[in-house]
């Protein structure tokens, strides 16, 4: 990043979680993500923590995230 312009943190997060999805489709397409329970079962550390990532992505979300499909815990089901 040297030479570029500093990002907002707004942005920083933007790109952070962008780069984050496509660390965890190329795993998906490789053949190996898992998620939850079973993703922490993986042999290969680095597995584990981009297992960790993607259960991360899919199951946590914000108010705002821009996730309209998953409902926040706090909505009525």
């Amino acid at each position: 990043m040297r030479g570029r312009e500093r990002l907002s943190e707004l942005d920083y997060l933007r790109l952070v979680e962008r780069l984050a999805h496509e660390v965890t489709h190329e795993a998906a397409v490789q053949g190996w993500l898992a998620f939850g329970d079973e993703g922490e079962q993986a042999q290969i550390p680095l597995h584990r923590a981009i297992n960790d990532l993607a259960t991360n992505l899919r199951m946590v979300h914000y108010e705002g995230d821009g996730c309209l499909e998953h409902p926040h815990a706090d909505d009525p089901a």
